[in-house]
């Protein structure tokens, strides 16, 4: 099973962190992010799971040396941002029948580096662990729909606000907000010999207020937006269970961020991307690689490939 993974914000929109620019009025207007999240980082296979426990480790990074404002425009000068994550994700799935399924219960603990450099305002490098998240659901393995090999699970997610954060600085890892984030995820094999499949996963966001957000904004409190986003996959089996397709996802911002209870206008974020990907299983090790590339985009800092190793260990009980 895949789970939730990716803990992180997938371009990784300046990843596990929810930023204030007020302190730049020329060169960025005031903003706040949706938190990190699993945007981007499941993929092939994603919804297969059977009674196991199952540890991942997420490798993820991005790097841009362009950074858009609020309209989408370049900010001008030699501006960067890297991101590098490493997600470190512990699954069980019990044996024990549940509604026709198993319970599932899992935790992901992220460890991110975050560096923007806005010349000359911003220079600022932050690592740290980011928000935890913790979970519990329903698998349902090895199913049949209109004939053909089903696995599916729903989950109900919740972020926990334990990453680093400081009001003081523009930068964090953590986003001191709690968040909800229901999903539903599945896997289909199309044909009898399993060579084609595809993966999808379903996810609503909802996020709570920040009590202490930036003090730049001077405001006592802000709020990112709830979301809907899908990450998806499609595959073909070239032989022994290496699989290349495609993946990638689809994200819209449903309400817009808040700053002091007021909207801020015109700030809920879009992005599609899609990307290669490749799966190789060997025995009880699995790996994904995949590159997402952004085609559409609104109010994303920036449109620059993320690139996502993910090594998974299955115990089968």
């Amino acid at each position: 099973m895949k789970s939730l993974n990716k803990f992180i914000s997938r371009e990784i929109r300046t990843s596990l962190l929810l930023i204030s620019f007020s302190c730049l009025p020329v060169v960025l207007q005031a903003q706040v992010n949706l938190p990190a999240n699993d945007l981007g980082l499941t993929s092939i296979n994603d919804g297969v799971a059977g009674p196991a426990i199952l540890y991942e480790a997420f490798l993820g990074s991005q790097n841009s040396t362009r950074l858009n404002d609020a309209n989408g425009d370049k900010i001008p000068g030699d501006n960067s941002l890297h991101n590098f994550l490493f997600i470190n994700h512990l699954a069980i799935v019990s044996k024990k029948p549940m509604l026709d399924g198993f319970p599932v219960a899992e935790i992901l603990i992220p460890l991110v580096n975050v560096g923007i450099e806005v010349p000359p305002v911003l220079d600022e490098n932050k690592f740290g662990l980011g928000d935890a998240i913790i979970g519990a659901g329903i698998q349902w393995p090895n199913k049949k729909l209109f004939g053909k090999t089903y696995f599916h699970r729903f989950l109900l997610n919740v972020i926990v606000p334990t990453g680093t954060y400081d009001k003081e600085k523009v930068v964090n890892v953590g986003s001191n907000v709690w968040s909800i984030m229901p999903y539903y995820a599945f896997t289909i094999y199309w044909d009898a010999s399993n060579k084609w499949e595809t993966s999808m996963r379903f996810r609503y966001m909802w996020n709570s207020k920040n009590n202490d957000p930036f003090v730049g904004l001077g405001v006592d409190e802000t709020q990112p937006g709830q979301a809907f986003y899908m990450n998806y996959g499609v595959s073909y089996n070239v032989g022994k269970e290496f699989r290349v397709g495609a993946a990638g996802y689809f994200l819209q911002q449903l309400t817009d961020h808040q700053i002091a209870g007021n909207s801020i206008p015109n700030s809920k974020e879009m992005a599609f991307a899609v990307g290669p990907a490749f799966f190789k299983q060997y025995k009880t090790y699995m790996f994904r690689l995949t590159a997402a590339f952004d085609v559409a985009a609104k109010n994303r800092w920036s449109q620059t490939p993320f690139v996502n190793f993910t090594f998974t260990k299955v115990w089968p009980k």
